[in-house]
């Protein structure tokens, strides 16, 4: 698996966008779309988890 290091403003900004990204899935009428949305929220909270586990994002 590849390895990307982010800042901590790069792991706010993702949380910010995860928070973004959760409230549009749940303004969605369409129920596809919606659903997508929310499989896209959940990788970028995955990513941000991931992240904020790591020692190189908790260093910075």
């Amino acid at each position: 698996m590849a390895t990307i290091d982010l800042t901590m403003v790069e792991v706010l900004a993702l949380k910010k966008l995860a928070l973004i990204s959760h409230a549009l899935a749940m303004s969605l009428s369409d129920k596809r779309a919606a659903r997508e949305q929310l499989a896209l929220t959940s990788v970028v909270t995955d990513i941000v988890k991931r992240a904020e586990s790591s020692s190189g994002a908790a260093d910075e």
